[in-house]
């Protein structure tokens, strides 16, 4: 997908959204970092403080039945699972 891309969530910025194994995500939700990893057979939404070590708030799925299905979902699946996690992160 291209940089800035568009979202339904209001307060969530995506910057730049791509790749395989694993698929990433990064930009803001709520004017916090956010970072996006689906790797292996999980996928996990980080928010705020470092966000790839040691985030304030974590989300995490399993993703599929093969050992590393999630590094290989379609953007636009991996964009509704960041969308739903940052609206349980706004909810929370």
């Amino acid at each position: 997908m291209p940089d800035n891309v568009p979202t339904k969530v209001e307060g969530l910025v995506i910057n730049w959204l791509g790749g395989n194994c694993p698929v990433q995500a990064e930009g803001t939700l709520c004017g916090k970092e956010f970072y996006f990893r689906a790797r292996g057979n999980r996928w996990a939404l980080n928010v705020g403080g470092d966000v790839v070590v040691d985030p304030e708030w974590k989300y995490e799925e399993p993703y599929g039945s093969e050992a590393f299905a999630a590094g290989w979902m379609e953007e636009k699946e991996a964009l509704r699972f960041i969308e739903a996690a940052a609206e349980m992160y706004k909810n929370r």
